[in-house]
């Protein structure tokens, strides 16, 4: 799991990784829904998560019962 004191840039891959989440457009699909953080503009065609922003985001998830 990556460190929430970090700043780190997560590929799409990871990202998937850590949601549990096998399609990127399922991700795509809850970015443009505000479900999930934006990710960030790093290149010409190149996104990132930031790290921080993918911990949060899960940690605020809530948990079944």
């Amino acid at each position: 799991m990556p460190d929430p004191d970090r700043n780190n840039l997560l590929t799409m891959r990871q990202v998937m990784h850590i949601a549990g989440f096998k399609s990127r457009t399922t991700i795509y699909r809850r970015v443009r829904m505000g479900c999930m953080p934006q990710p960030c503009q790093v290149g010409l065609g190149r996104i990132r998560w930031r790290e921080s922003d993918v911990v949060a985001w899960i940690a605020q998830l809530p948990s079944q019962h």
